[in-house]
């Protein structure tokens, strides 16, 4: 697959213990970005430099917006982006709620065509997409996203695997899976030994290939969910459109109602009908924040029968009804 075939950095070039070779890494971040994210590509290159003294990785931020770059308390000081200046060996993109593809592509764009890697997590490899940037070119995102992007666009050649490469640039799920993401490529200019070593400093037990399913949903992949429990989360999330009763949903599943009712309790703190309902509000809120489809077409969506009953159930979850929430949307545009 063209993933595996995908490289951070081309090896160093002799191993006979001159100087090592220094590869730079911009991190490009924009407000409220992901915490989860740039703390795991900061950990991997911190690991990789410890353990060995062949290649040293120097990284420093950038940002459309230059200066304290925030997510509530924790925040970076980055250097403005100058359009296509002053590029680094590697770009590394970080996701996150206010992240737009229009102020770092063109940076991407000149990546490209100088043949060096760029990586865009989550919500970067989304706003990519949306951008057209892959091109005829396979591309993934967050599990998230990728039934939003099928709503609003004919995306072919959208996967769900955990990471995809194609024209030098790697889109990838992020979140947990950022720093076995960071890891694999970087691991390719270390030694067994070392990428060992850094295995057991990150405790990581194992890596996920790029070509692997992401989970999608509560459901899958997930080990605190189990039996019942698992198994109802997995149907309500494949029956948003057109939800089951719950009658049908314990028929299907194989047990009582009250059976059900009693694990969700214990697994959950709620009930399988209180779930379901926020699964499907879920689902409407980003339909409602990253599309411009009528609010019927939502509502019908999300299983709801009318605009009224799912304005309702979005202001008893969310305390405003889903129109103020699109209008601060657009606004914040």
């Amino acid at each position: 697959m063209a993933t595996a075939q995908f490289r951070l950095f081309q090896p160093p070039e002799t191993d006979r213990g001159d100087a090592p070779r220094t590869l730079s890494v911009e991190i490009f971040v924009q407000p409220r970005f992901s915490q989860l994210e740039l703390s795991s590509v900061n950990a991997v290159l911190e690991v990789a430099n410890d353990v060995q003294d062949r290649v040293r990785f120097e990284w420093s931020f950038v940002s459309d917006m230059p200066g304290l770059v925030a997510n509530g308390n924790f925040m970076v000081r980055a250097e403005p982006a100058i359009e296509a200046e002053f590029l680094k060996d590697c770009m590394i993109i970080i996701g996150g709620e206010e992240c737009a593809a229009q102020v770092w592509m063109k940076r991407v764009r000149a990546m490209q065509r100088l043949n060096r890697p760029v990586v865009l997590f989550s919500d970067a490899a989304t706003e990519f997409v949306k951008a057209g940037g892959n091109g005829s070119q396979p591309a993934t995102t967050h599990w998230r996203d990728i039934p939003i992007l099928n709503e609003i666009g004919d995306f072919t050649t959208l996967t769900t695997h955990l990471g995809e490469y194609g024209n030098g640039t790697l889109t990838c799920a992020g979140r947990g899976h950022a720093m076995e993401a960071v890891f694999t490529l970087v691991s390719d200019l270390l030694g067994p030994h070392e990428r060992a070593e850094m295995a057991a400093l990150l405790i990581l037990d194992g890596i996920r290939g790029f070509h692997r399913d992401q989970p999608k949903g509560h459901a899958q992949g997930n080990t605190f969910l189990e039996g019942p429990v698992k198994r109802a989360i997995h149907l309500m999330e494949e029956t948003i459109e057109e939800p089951l009763p719950i009658t049908e949903l314990v028929k299907r599943i194989g047990v009582s109602s009250r059976q059900l009712e009693r694990l969700f309790r214990i697994q959950l703190g709620s009930s399988p009908a209180k779930t379901y309902k926020m699964i499907r509000l879920k689902r409407a809120r980003s339909l409602l924040t990253e599309t411009r489809m009528p609010m019927i077409d939502v509502a019908l969506a999300c299983g709801f029968a009318s605009v009224s009953s799912m304005s309702k159930a979005f202001r008893q979850a969310f305390g405003m009804p889903p129109n103020s929430l699109r209008t601060k949307q657009r606004a914040s545009e």
